[in-house]
C-alpha cells in the first residue's frame, strides 16, 4: 500500500520535527512548512493525502489560508493548536477545516483522527469511483434507481437500504463495520449509540426475505459490523 503523504504547516521548528518524527515512525510521509509561502508551495508540488495545520503563523494565521491550501490541494486539514477557545475551534470548522485538536491532547490522538479521516476519503473516493450497477449470483442492483432485481422479480429500496446494499456487496464475504456504513449515509463516524443502521439492515433482511433470500446472507458479527456472504445471497 502507498505511503500516505502530510504536510505539517507549523512554524514552532522543535514541534514541527516532533509531528514529523512521529508519524515518520508510523509509515507516513511529511513535508513541514514553517509559513504560508511553504505551505501553498507544498500543496502544489505533492499529491498530498492531508494537513495538519497550526493556527498560529509567522504573516497569517492557519484560519485565514485554509481555504487557498484546500483549494490548490483538496485533501482534508486538521488544525493542531494550543489554542483552546472555543470561539477560534468554531471559526476553524467554518473556514475549512476538517477538525479541529487541541496540542495538549497529543499525538496519538491527532493520529487516531487523521486516520478516520483518511478512511472517509477512501469511503468517498471508492463510492464516487465504483458503478451504480453490481451483481451477484442471480441478484442485481441498481443502486442509483434504488431497485434490486432478484431472479427476475424487482424489489423497491429506500434510498439508505440501497446504498448498504451496494457497499456489502462491493465488499462481499469481507466485514463492513458500522464506522464505514455511519460515513457512507452521514459522513461521519459510528456514534456508539445509535441504531439507524441496525434498523436500515433489519429493513434489508426482510426485504430480501420476501424474495426467497436467507436472512442469513447478511452476517452480523458482534460489536464488530456485517458481511455479505456470497455463496448464501441467491434467491432459491
Amino acid at each position: 500500500m502507498k505511503a500516505k503523504s502530510i504536510l505539517i504547516v507549523e512554524d514552532d521548528l522543535f514541534t514541527s520535527r516532533l509531528i514529523s518524527s512521529f508519524f515518520e515512525r508510523k509509515g507516513f510521509i511529511t513535508y513541514q512548512a514553517y509559513d504560508s509561502g511553504a505551505a501553498f508551495m507544498y500543496a502544489a508540488d505533492k499529491n498530498l493525502d492531508m494537513i495538519i495545520l497550526d493556527v498560529t503563523l509567522p504573516t497569517d494565521s492557519g484560519v485565514s489560508i485554509v481555504q487557498k491550501l484546500k483549494s490548490i490541494s483538496p485533501c482534508p486539514v486538521i488544525f493542531y493548536s494550543s489554542v483552546t477557545t472555543e470561539e477560534m475551534e468554531i471559526k476553524a470548522l467554518e473556514t475549512g477545516g476538517d477538525d479541529y485538536i487541541n496540542k495538549q491532547r497529543g499525538l496519538n490522538v491527532l493520529y487516531a483522527r487523521i486516520n478516520r479521516l483518511l478512511s472517509k476519503v477512501a469511503i468517498e473516493n471508492e463510492i464516487t469511483s465504483t458503478s451504480t450497477t453490481v451483481s451477484i449470483n442471480n441478484i442485481l442492483l441498481n443502486a442509483e434507481l434504488s431497485q434490486c432485481n432478484i431472479a427476475g422479480k424487482t424489489i423497491e429500496l429506500q434510498k439508505k437500504e440501497s446504498k448498504v446494499l451496494n457497499f456489502l456487496m462491493l465488499h462481499k464475504n469481507s466485514l463492513v463495520n458500522r464506522d464505514e456504513i455511519s460515513y457512507l449515509l452521514n459522513g461521519y463516524a459510528y456514534d456508539g449509540w445509535s441504531r439507524s443502521i441496525d434498523l436500515i439492515i433489519c429493513r434489508l433482511r426482510k426485504k430480501l426475505k420476501a424474495a426467497n433470500i436467507p436472512e442469513g446472507a447478511i452476517k452480523s458479527l458482534r460489536g464488530k459490523g456485517y458481511s455479505l456472504i456470497e455463496h448464501e445471497f441467491i434467491a432459491a
